[in-house]
Protein backbone atom coordinates (compact mmCIF):
# COMPACT_ATOMS: atom_id res chain seq x y z
CA UNK A 1 0.00 0.00 0.00
CA UNK A 2 1.52 3.40 -0.99
CA UNK A 3 0.38 6.88 0.73
CA UNK A 4 -0.09 9.92 -0.73
CA UNK A 5 1.33 12.71 1.44
CA UNK A 6 -1.03 15.32 -0.35
CA UNK A 7 -5.10 14.35 -0.11
CA UNK A 8 -6.39 14.85 -3.53
CA UNK A 9 -9.18 13.50 -5.67
CA UNK A 10 -8.41 12.67 -9.77
CA UNK A 11 -9.81 14.45 -12.46
CA UNK A 12 -9.96 14.36 -15.91
CA UNK A 13 -7.43 12.40 -17.56
CA UNK A 14 -3.91 10.53 -17.36
CA UNK A 15 -0.80 9.28 -18.96
CA UNK A 16 2.22 7.34 -18.49
CA UNK A 17 5.53 9.20 -20.01
CA UNK A 18 8.58 7.16 -19.11
CA UNK A 19 7.30 5.62 -16.05
CA UNK A 20 5.74 8.16 -14.89
CA UNK A 21 1.75 8.59 -14.33
CA UNK A 22 0.43 12.12 -14.89
CA UNK A 23 -3.10 12.63 -13.76
CA UNK A 24 -4.85 15.95 -13.24
CA UNK A 25 -6.26 16.35 -9.70
CA UNK A 26 -8.83 18.40 -7.15
CA UNK A 27 -6.43 19.20 -4.29
CA UNK A 28 -9.18 18.83 -1.20
CA UNK A 29 -10.41 21.99 0.10
CA UNK A 30 -10.65 23.30 -3.45
CA UNK A 31 -13.47 22.75 -6.50
CA UNK A 32 -11.42 23.43 -9.37
CA UNK A 33 -8.22 21.52 -11.10
CA UNK A 34 -4.94 23.37 -9.28
CA UNK A 35 -2.64 20.19 -10.12
CA UNK A 36 -0.94 17.67 -12.07
CA UNK A 37 0.08 14.51 -9.94
CA UNK A 38 2.87 12.90 -11.11
CA UNK A 39 3.63 9.39 -9.50
CA UNK A 40 7.14 7.90 -10.56
CA UNK A 41 6.22 4.28 -11.02
CA UNK A 42 9.85 3.23 -10.17
CA UNK A 43 10.18 5.03 -6.83
CA UNK A 44 6.68 4.87 -5.95
CA UNK A 45 7.00 8.55 -4.91
CA UNK A 46 4.43 11.31 -5.71
CA UNK A 47 5.05 14.87 -6.19
CA UNK A 48 2.47 17.69 -7.65
CA UNK A 49 2.69 20.24 -10.38
CA UNK A 50 0.72 23.58 -9.67
CA UNK A 51 -0.82 24.95 -12.68
CA UNK A 52 -2.82 27.65 -11.72
CA UNK A 53 0.16 29.60 -10.94
CA UNK A 54 2.24 29.41 -13.75
CA UNK A 55 -0.83 29.50 -16.08
CA UNK A 56 -2.32 32.85 -16.95
CA UNK A 57 -5.54 31.24 -16.97
CA UNK A 58 -7.87 28.67 -15.93
CA UNK A 59 -6.58 25.26 -15.90
CA UNK A 60 -9.66 22.95 -17.47
CA UNK A 61 -10.00 19.74 -16.11
CA UNK A 62 -10.93 18.53 -19.80
CA UNK A 63 -7.17 19.31 -20.88
CA UNK A 64 -6.02 16.54 -23.44
CA UNK A 65 -2.39 15.19 -22.17
CA UNK A 66 -0.13 14.06 -24.17
CA UNK A 67 3.50 12.53 -24.65
CA UNK A 68 5.10 15.38 -26.48
CA UNK A 69 9.05 14.35 -27.20
CA UNK A 70 9.20 12.61 -23.83
CA UNK A 71 7.75 15.37 -22.15
CA UNK A 72 3.87 15.73 -20.62
CA UNK A 73 2.23 18.10 -22.83
CA UNK A 74 -1.25 19.52 -22.38
CA UNK A 75 -3.35 20.00 -25.11
CA UNK A 76 -6.25 23.16 -24.36
CA UNK A 77 -8.07 25.46 -26.35
CA UNK A 78 -8.96 29.03 -26.31
CA UNK A 79 -12.03 28.44 -24.66
CA UNK A 80 -10.28 26.31 -21.53
CA UNK A 81 -11.75 23.43 -22.82
CA UNK A 82 -10.44 20.34 -25.03
CA UNK A 83 -13.36 20.72 -27.78
CA UNK A 84 -12.40 23.07 -31.08
CA UNK A 85 -15.09 23.77 -33.63
CA UNK A 86 -14.84 25.14 -37.13
CA UNK A 87 -14.91 29.09 -35.82
CA UNK A 88 -11.79 28.24 -33.64
CA UNK A 89 -8.48 30.14 -34.15
CA UNK A 90 -5.94 28.32 -32.17
CA UNK A 91 -5.19 25.82 -29.40
CA UNK A 92 -2.24 25.61 -26.98
CA UNK A 93 -0.04 23.49 -26.07
CA UNK A 94 2.10 23.64 -22.59
CA UNK A 95 4.89 21.65 -22.22
CA UNK A 96 6.48 20.65 -18.56
CA UNK A 97 9.88 21.56 -19.70
CA UNK A 98 11.39 20.99 -16.04
CA UNK A 99 9.32 19.16 -13.42
CA UNK A 100 12.00 20.03 -10.71
CA UNK A 101 11.56 23.66 -11.18
CA UNK A 102 7.78 23.60 -12.29
CA UNK A 103 9.43 25.36 -15.86
CA UNK A 104 6.38 25.25 -18.62
CA UNK A 105 6.23 26.32 -22.19
CA UNK A 106 3.45 27.50 -23.90
CA UNK A 107 3.13 27.20 -27.92
CA UNK A 108 0.23 28.68 -29.73
CA UNK A 109 -0.83 27.00 -32.83
CA UNK A 110 -2.91 29.35 -35.29
CA UNK A 111 -5.30 27.32 -37.05
CA UNK A 112 -4.94 27.22 -41.08
CA UNK A 113 -7.30 29.73 -43.20
CA UNK A 114 -8.55 26.67 -44.48
CA UNK A 115 -9.64 25.35 -40.93
CA UNK A 116 -13.50 26.22 -41.15
CA UNK A 117 -14.01 24.57 -44.77
CA UNK A 118 -12.61 21.35 -44.01
CA UNK A 119 -13.91 21.04 -40.37
CA UNK A 120 -17.31 22.35 -41.48
CA UNK A 121 -18.22 26.20 -39.26
CA UNK A 122 -20.55 24.42 -36.73
CA UNK A 123 -18.65 20.68 -36.43
CA UNK A 124 -17.56 20.71 -32.83
CA UNK A 125 -14.28 18.39 -32.68
CA UNK A 126 -12.35 16.86 -29.48
CA UNK A 127 -8.50 17.23 -28.81
CA UNK A 128 -7.66 13.25 -28.70
CA UNK A 129 -3.64 13.59 -28.67
CA UNK A 130 -0.71 13.05 -30.79
CA UNK A 131 0.32 10.75 -33.30
CA UNK A 132 3.48 9.57 -31.81
CA UNK A 133 6.65 11.72 -31.18
CA UNK A 134 7.86 11.83 -34.52
CA UNK A 135 4.78 13.22 -36.73
CA UNK A 136 4.36 16.44 -34.91
CA UNK A 137 0.18 15.79 -35.85
CA UNK A 138 -2.49 16.32 -33.15
CA UNK A 139 -5.35 13.97 -33.47
CA UNK A 140 -8.94 15.24 -33.39
CA UNK A 141 -12.15 13.33 -33.98
CA UNK A 142 -16.22 14.91 -33.74
CA UNK A 143 -17.27 15.36 -30.17
CA UNK A 144 -20.75 14.37 -30.94
CA UNK A 145 -20.59 11.92 -33.68
CA UNK A 146 -23.05 11.73 -36.36
CA UNK A 147 -25.19 8.92 -37.66
CA UNK A 148 -26.52 10.86 -40.46
CA UNK A 149 -22.43 11.41 -41.38
CA UNK A 150 -19.71 10.04 -42.45
CA UNK A 151 -16.77 9.04 -40.39
CA UNK A 152 -13.92 11.73 -39.94
CA UNK A 153 -10.73 11.78 -38.24
CA UNK A 154 -8.53 15.38 -38.69
CA UNK A 155 -4.65 15.43 -38.36
CA UNK A 156 -3.40 18.65 -38.00
CA UNK A 157 0.37 18.78 -38.23
CA UNK A 158 2.10 21.59 -35.81
CA UNK A 159 5.31 22.16 -38.01
CA UNK A 160 3.55 22.32 -41.84
CA UNK A 161 0.43 24.31 -40.49
CA UNK A 162 -1.63 21.50 -42.40
CA UNK A 163 -4.80 19.39 -42.12
CA UNK A 164 -5.75 16.16 -43.40
CA UNK A 165 -9.40 15.11 -43.25
CA UNK A 166 -9.34 11.57 -43.12
CA UNK A 167 -12.81 9.46 -43.60
CA UNK A 168 -13.03 6.05 -41.79
CA UNK A 169 -15.04 3.75 -44.08
CA UNK A 170 -16.43 0.45 -43.22
CA UNK A 171 -18.67 2.49 -40.88
CA UNK A 172 -22.11 2.53 -42.35
CA UNK A 173 -23.89 -0.21 -40.21
CA UNK A 174 -23.13 1.49 -37.35
CA UNK A 175 -24.40 5.14 -38.75
CA UNK A 176 -27.40 3.36 -39.39
CA UNK A 177 -27.01 3.94 -42.93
Amino acid sequence: MIECCKPHVPRGTEICINSVLYYTAVEKGSSMVTTVVCFDIRSEKFSFKKVMKTFDRDFPSSTTMINYNGKLGLLMTEESTDIVSGTSKSFELRVLEDAGKHDWSKHVYMLPPLWKNVVGEETKLRLLGMVGSCTNEIVFSYKYPSTFMPSYVFYYNIERNTIIRLEIQGMEELNGK
